[in-house]
């Protein structure tokens, strides 16, 4: 015997509200009350009731859903695990804008060889279903044409985007942040400062690069050292420094790699901030747990996940814009005792900059 179809109208008519009131509810629409909606969705998981993409996409007028598609493909690239905390949170942030526009997203992650992941991409972007996919991290222009060519709808996340159609973006203000960074450390004296990277040609390693370069002076001399991957690598690098005489006074680094700096310092007998000083980057929740508690740059990687989930909606419902959408997560510096001066006032304020020609496919 055929099993009976469930549909709204039975959910409705059990949790004692109104058709539309569980349409708002698979919708993710934010005016349905929390408890209102809880109950609504028990009800569906008890009656067993399954949504239809194509009735949905019938009744709305939004290009969202009439698209029928719910599902977008998240991918990280290659060395984001590097950073865990920090790409966590980006994800705390796209699960829960998606979970407001009622998408879904499917995550998978870059592997190191290069077959293994083809063959991932191939996988997910076979779907019928997506609606886009986020690229989080550094990715080359061949995957991501590859992508492209798929997933319709693109944004990269917090790493450098191609100039092309139809490629949203949403970055960190790297930058900026690395000038803030520096600002900071020589505005309490400090005039020899090493910088700890990554791989010189990734995007993150040519923002701090160009930072000191632009504050590098006859009184202050900044060595920057690359191809650091790890805390233990961050580690092993400043004590390598001291055994061979290098001395500073001040380092910039991100905050996984600042822990490790720390223990080293710690071994050697360095008192920070008293002899050196240091400032991370990202703000991780780790930072203000560290002896001493780190100054750090502060990334909203939150804000940066949820826009991301943004721009993406703005593809979609927006195809006629082929223009770019390219948006700044401003960074802020959180003074903590690694630095020990004064609270230190810089012009940048937290929070999105669009880019100014973009600006105006946004309104």
């Amino acid at each position: 015997m055929k099993k009976k179809r469930i549909s709204i109208a039975h959910v409705a008519e059990r949790a004692g509200v109104s058709a539309m009131t569980v349409s708002r509810v698979l919708r993710g629409e934010p005016a349905v009350k929390p408890e209102t909606r809880g109950r609504v969705v028990e009800i569906m998981r008890e009656m067993g009731y399954v949504p239809s993409a194509a009735a949905q996409s019938l009744r709305s007028k939004n290009h969202l859903t009439q698209s029928g598609a719910r599902l977008f493909a998240l991918i990280f690239g290659r060395g984001t695990e590097s950073s865990v905390t920090f790409f966590h949170d980006i994800v705390r942030g796209v699960e829960r804008s998606s979970s407001e526009y009622g998408l879904c997203p499917i995550h998978v992650t870059m592997q190191e060889n290069p077959h293994d992941s083809w063959l991932r991409l191939q996988t997910i972007l076979t779907i019928n279903s997506l609606c886009g996919a986020l690229l989080v991290g550094e990715f080359s222009e061949k995957d991501v044409n590859f992508v492209r060519e798929r997933a319709r709808n693109v944004v990269i996340v917090d790493g450098p985007a191609p100039k092309a159609d139809q490629i949203g973006s949403v970055e960190s203000g790297n930058l900026d942040g690395s000038l803030m960074a520096l600002d900071h450390l020589i505005h309490i004296g400090c005039r020899r400062i090493l910088v700890l990277t990554v791989d010189p040609d990734h995007y993150f390693a040519r923002s701090m690069t160009e930072a000191a370069a632009a504050r590098r002076s006859s009184d202050v001399q900044i060595e920057v050292l690359y191809n650091c991957l790890t805390s233990q690598d961050a580690m092993d690098l400043v004590l390598a420094q001291w055994k061979s005489a290098r001395r500073y006074d001040g380092i910039f680094t991100n905050d996984d790699f600042a822990v490790g700096a720390l223990k080293a310092l710690s071994e050697l007998g360095v008192s920070v901030p008293g002899e050196l000083k240091i400032v991370g980057f990202d703000d991780i929740l780790y930072a203000s747990f560290a002896i001493p508690s780190l100054s750090s740059i502060r990334i909203d990687k939150f804000l940066l996940g949820a826009e991301s989930v943004r721009t993406l909606v703005s593809l979609i419902e927006s195809p006629e814009r082929a223009s770019s959408i390219k948006k700044t997560i401003r960074p802020s510096l959180v003074v903590r005792d690694s630095t020990g001066g004064p609270p230190f006032s810089h012009p940048s304020e937290p929070g999105i900059r669009l880019d100014a020609s973009r600006a105006a496919s946004l309104d």
